[in-house]
This record gives structure tokens, sequence and C-alpha cells, in this order.
């Protein structure tokens, strides 16, 4: 398994509360593609979101965005995870 950054951008900005529908229409796709959700990030002015999973390619992930209905109007990129100890 891999780690995908999905980038999502907001206008108007949201609030976490908006994204609980999304994610509740998400997980059971994310199963389904095989996919992982390990974290979220979301802007505090709510403008932007990044969503890391563990998934066996990008294309899982888009499927799993487009089979729940939640768009994503940016990117999925592949990343590799960095810390500085």
């Amino acid at each position: 398994m891999s780690l995908f950054v999905v980038d999502e951008r907001f206008d108007p900005p949201i609030d976490a509360e908006k994204l609980n529908p999304y994610s509740d229409a998400l997980s059971p796709c994310l199963k389904t593609y095989d996919v992982r959700w390990v974290s979220s990030y979301v802007a505090r002015d709510g403008s932007q979101c990044v969503c890391i999973y563990e998934a066996p390619d990008a294309e899982s992930v888009r499927r799993a965005y487009r089979a729940a209905a939640v768009p994503f109007k940016h990117m999925v990129w592949a990343a590799t995870r960095y810390t500085h100890e």
C-alpha cells in the first residue's frame, strides 16, 4: 500500500461539520476500493483540506470519491512519508 494525498479547495470556505456528510458517504466506498483513511487536515479558515489515504494506487482513491459522489476538484497524488528526527 502506498500513501496518497487528496487536495481540496473550498469556495466558499466550509467548516468541519460540513465535511461529515462527505465522510459518511465516502467511508463504505473506501472499503470497496481497498482504501484506508489515514488523516485529514482542514485549514483554520475552511478554504482547503488535505486528506491522506493508504491505497493500492491513485485510481482506487479517485474511484472511491466518484462512487461516493464526493467531488475532488484538485488532484490525487502519491506521497512519501517524511519525518525529521
